[in-house]
C-alpha cells in the first residue's frame, strides 16, 4: 500500500508541471503602460529574457509577492532579464492601474492589456502567473507561479538556463506549472470565451471592419501593399494583419485614448481588434 501511496504522489507531481515537446510560440505585441510608455516585445531584442507578470487590481497573490518580485529583478536584471506587468482584467482601466501602482509601488511597467489579446497570446489565466519569454525567438519557456523560493523552482531553473553562455531556447522545452487561484486574481475572459465558441462571421462583422479602417490604401494601385479584395487575399494576408495589429502599426496615426483624442485617429476600437484577432486565430474562415 506505501508503494502504491508513493507512486499516485508521484504521478501528481508530474501533473503539476508539464514540459512540452517544443517551446510555445507567441507573437510581437505592443501595449502601454501605465505611465503612458509603450512596450513592442521584439524591442526587448536585446535582452535573454523578458519576465511577465500578470497582475490585477486586489489580486492578493500580486500584493503579498511584491517583494519577492523585486528580489527576482534585482538578482536577474544585470544578467539580461527585463521585467514588465501585464493588467488584463475586464474590470481594470488605466485610472484602476495607476491607483493600484499608486498604493502598492509594485515598481514595474503595467501594461495595459485592455482587448485581453496578450494574454490570450500568453496563455495567462489570473492574475499572478509568471510567464518567461525569449524575445529574440518569441519562445515561452516558463509558465506559473511565483515560488517562495525561486532558485531552486523551475522559474529559477528557466532564467538560469537561458542566461547561461550558449544557451538556445529552440532547445528548451515550455515549462508549466500548475497554481492555485488566490482572492481577487480571477480573470474573466468573456470575448475569447464567446469567439472560440463561434468564431467573428467573415460577411457581417469582420469585412464591414476592414472597409472601414482599412481598404481606403489596400485596393489595387492603392499605398497598401496588396489589395483587400477577396476573402482569399485577406486570408492569404492574415498573419500579417494580425502582427500589425497586436504592434498598434496599423492602421497608421494611432494615439493612445487615454491620453489624447484626436478626430482622424487611426485607432481600431477594442472590440473590433478582438473581432479580427479571434477571427484570425479561427483560421480566418469564409463562414
Amino acid at each position: 500500500m506505501k508503494k502504491i501511496s508513493w507512486m499516485a504522489l508521484l504521478a501528481a507531481a508530474a501533473l503539476s508541471i508539464n514540459a512540452h515537446a517544443a517551446p510555445e510560440r507567441v507573437g510581437d505585441f505592443t501595449l502601454i503602460d501605465d505611465t503612458g510608455k509603450a512596450h513592442q516585445l521584439s524591442k526587448y531584442a536585446f535582452n535573454k529574457a523578458v519576465v511577465i507578470v500578470s497582475q490585477a487590481s486586489g489580486c492578493s497573490m500580486n500584493q503579498e509577492n511584491i517583494a519577492r518580485y523585486k528580489q527576482l529583478r534585482t538578482n536577474w536584471d544585470h544578467r539580461g532579464v527585463s521585467f514588465l506587468m501585464l493588467n488584463s482584467s475586464v474590470d481594470d482601466e488605466r485610472a484602476d492601474i495607476r491607483a493600484e501602482e499608486a498604493v502598492w509601488n509594485y515598481d514595474f511597467p503595467i501594461m495595459d492589456d485592455d482587448a485581453q489579446l496578450v494574454a490570450n497570446a500568453l496563455g495567462v489565466t489570473q492574475a499572478g502567473q509568471v510567464v518567461v519569454v525569449d524575445p529574440v525567438r518569441m519562445n515561452i519557456l516558463y509558465r506559473g507561479p511565483m515560488p517562495g523560493q525561486w532558485a531552486r523552482a523551475p522559474l529559477g531553473q528557466t532564467l538560469e538556463a537561458i542566461v547561461a553562455d550558449g544557451a538556445d531556447s529552440r532547445q528548451m522545452d515550455t515549462v508549466t506549472v500548475d497554481m492555485e487561484e488566490a482572492e481577487g486574481c480571477a480573470l474573466d475572459f468573456p470575448v475569447a470565451d464567446q469567439y472560440v465558441a463561434e468564431a467573428p462571421d467573415y460577411e457581417t462583422e469582420i469585412a464591414p471592419i476592414l472597409i472601414e479602417r482599412c481598404v481606403g490604401c489596400h485596393v489595387e494601385g492603392g499605398i497598401g501593399p496588396f489589395a483587400m479584395n477577396s476573402h482569399m487575399m485577406i486570408q492569404g494576408w492574415s498573419p500579417m494583419i494580425r502582427e500589425v495589429i497586436m504592434t498598434n502599426r496599423m492602421p497608421p496615426m494611432q494615439v493612445d485614448p487615454a491620453v489624447k483624442s484626436f478626430k482622424n485617429s487611426g485607432n481600431i476600437p477594442t472590440e473590433e481588434r478582438q473581432k479580427l484577432i479571434h477571427w484570425i486565430n479561427a483560421g480566418s474562415p469564409r463562414d
